[in-house]
């Protein structure tokens, strides 16, 4: 399931300040904040800012003096990221929210710990340690443990059935659905293998497969696994090469110790949500399955689709790139598909063959595809489902056999709900979701990033061996790279070609970053000796860090110092009585 399904909190619930222009606004939730509550801060558009104390309000400052007041957020996840993510955020057991965002930033709502859908997560997270795949599945899963209760739901369960996810976790299936299969197969009955049954809730008839599972030879509960019965007879074809490919990716991510091919070395990153991605894009390689490579610009999804294409049977076959945002509208139709001789003023003699044709037998790389036009959107449906194109101005239809990968960075389960992208085409397209993560989730990969990409222009640039400080080092892992890998390795490239001597220091970097470091300040001196200066920081620090993480443990690994220095630290500056 994804985070959009369990979320219980809508954002006209949360306290809300809107800086638009030179004002700024607060909904009626924010009134009943108390005096030194936080305030979340949203942009003109809705974009989340941060948060704000609500005592910062009362001597009526302007818009500018507010912006300067706000402070980050650490508790934020993307709309669509699937839900056992946020175990992350809830591990330590402290109750807090966390609050949501689509791609566009847009504030969305939060997730509590308190609901109980994220008690639910906590429980099911040992049967299912690859829930990407779950949620790329079109089949609906549901599971439930040996007392009944409704332990997890997949994304294709809402939208089969119609009810999020949120409202069901947690419940008992008998107070849900009274004649569920599931609770007969709980029971003893046999397990129902591709069998017509009706879901009496909700008049639905599906096809489903529900079966119990057990653990250390103990029954620990019934999973079914089902779909419309109508889509089922229009798309058996399909509905058993998906099965096929759940099974082979079920089999390949079971073993532990599996090796990516050679042509993933250039993906770089020990980062456990980016190495599962990595996983499942080398999983799916050797399949005809179709791709969509979901994350921000700049993580690298041209590289890890092109690293598909050469990891599967049709490597020795043309990798064509298409960047559906950069072509004009005007354009796109007759790059995706050619022309013929005489089809347009300026048609070039002889014709045109398009990308698709170009891609024959290959794999077609079609980025940015949440930028195309409805018209555009209705012509790839039609190749997705006759694998057949017909030219601009021709009347014969050309067959052809391409992989189809393709890319994008917008929320494009909003743009369907807003009828800005078909639902139809979105099911074909986005048959194996993979999931990129952006460089600031996975900061532990920068030491490993950076040398890499330095060791490419030293060799480029035919150098000895260059190494990085470790104050240019913090520099990289306090910034939070809005443009993410593509950023990291200009920033190198810019650094290694101004470094004459063999380390990178900070006159080296781009002038972003020396500005970062060049808004610290150290304390002012008041003719203290050096001594007392080095105190009145590493106070300072102390107390920043403590404020940044909220809790001990969290500031003394932040700080890399140990438990007894640190609360020496304490008790010598008085900050346990601060505090």
């Amino acid at each position: 399931m994804l985070v959009q399904d369990i979320m219980d909190i809508s954002s006209a619930s949360l306290p809300i300040l809107k800086l638009a222009g030179g004002e700024y606004h607060l909904n009626e939730a924010a009134g009943i904040v108390p005096e030194e509550g936080n305030i979340i801060v949203v942009d003109e558009k809705g974009r989340l800012l941060g948060k704000i104390n609500r005592r910062h309000l009362f001597r009526e400052p302007s818009v500018h003096e507010l912006r300067s007041l706000v402070e980050p957020l650490k508790e934020v996840i993307l709309l669509q990221e699937n839900a056992l993510e946020l175990l992350d955020y809830f591990k330590d057991g402290r109750k807090k929210i966390v609050y949501v965002v689509g791609q566009d930033k847009k504030l969305c709502g939060a997730v509590s710990s308190g609901s109980r859908a994220v008690r639910m997560l906590f429980k099911i997270k040992n049967f299912a340690p690859f829930p990407n795949i779950f949620d790329a599945m079109y089949e609906a899963i549901i599971v439930i443990d040996a007392g009944g209760t409704i332990i997890y739901v997949n994304h294709a369960y809402s939208n089969i059935v119609g009810v999020p996810a949120g409202k069901i976790l947690g419940k008992k299936m008998a107070e849900v659905e009274p004649t569920s299969m599931c609770l007969k197969v709980l029971k003893g009955h046999p397990p129902i293998l591709n069998q017509k049954i009706l879901i009496e809730s909700i008049g639905v008839e599906v096809l489903a497969n529900i079966t119990p599972f057990y653990v250390h030879g103990k029954l620990a509960g019934v999973i079914s696994v089902f779909r419309n019965i109508y889509e089922t007879m229009n798309l058996s074809d399909e509905l058993k090469r998906v099965r096929d490919i759940a099974r082979y990716l079920h089999d390949e991510l079971n073993a532990k110790d599996k090796q990516l091919p050679g042509a993933f070395e250039s993906l770089v990153g020990k980062n456990r949500y980016f190495r599962q991605a990595l996983i499942l894009a080398a999983t799916v390689a050797p399949t005809d399955a179709t791709v969509m490579i979901r994350g921000e610009s700049g993580v690298g999804k041209e590289v890890l689709a092109e690293a598909i294409h050469k990891s599967s049977p049709r490597k020795d076959f043309p990798f064509i790139k298409v960047n559906c945002a950069a072509i004009p509208e005007s354009l796109l139709e007759s790059e995706l598909f050619g022309y013929e001789e005489g089809a347009f003023t300026g048609a070039k003699k002889g014709g045109m063959p398009g990308k698709f044709e170009l891609a024959h037998k290959g794999t077609i790389f079609l980025d940015e595809v949440g930028d195309m036009s409805p018209a555009m959107q209705a012509k790839l449906l039609r190749v997705l489902q006759e694998k057949a194109i017909e030219k601009i101005g021709g009347r014969k239809t050309v067959y052809v056999d391409a992989r189809i990968i393709s890319a994008t960075n917008k929320d494009l389960e909003t743009m369907v709900v807003n009828k800005q992208f078909r639902e139809d085409l979105y099911y074909r397209l986005n048959v194996i979701p993979i999931f990129l993560p952006p460089l600031r989730r996975r900061k532990d990969d920068l030491p490993l990033l950076a040398d890499h990409f330095l060791k490419l222009y030293c060799d480029e640039l035919k150098r000895e061996k260059i190494i990085i400080a470790s104050e240019v080092m913090n520099i990289f892992l306090e910034h939070e790279w809005p443009g993410n890998v593509r950023e990291l390795k200009n920033v190198i490239e810019h650094a290694a070609i101004l470094c004459s001597g063999n380390m990178i220091t900070v006159e080296h970097l781009p002038w972003h970053l020396k500005k970062a470091r060049a808004d610290f300040h150290l304390p002012v001196w008041r003719k203290e000796t050096l001594p007392e200066l080095v105190e009145k920081l590493e106070k300072e620090v102390i107390t920043r860090v403590l404020q940044e993480y909220g809790n001990k443990s969290s500031a003394i690994k932040a700080l890399g110092i140990s438990r007894r220095t640190f609360y020496l630290k304490l008790k010598k500056y008085r900050l346990e009585m601060e505090n």
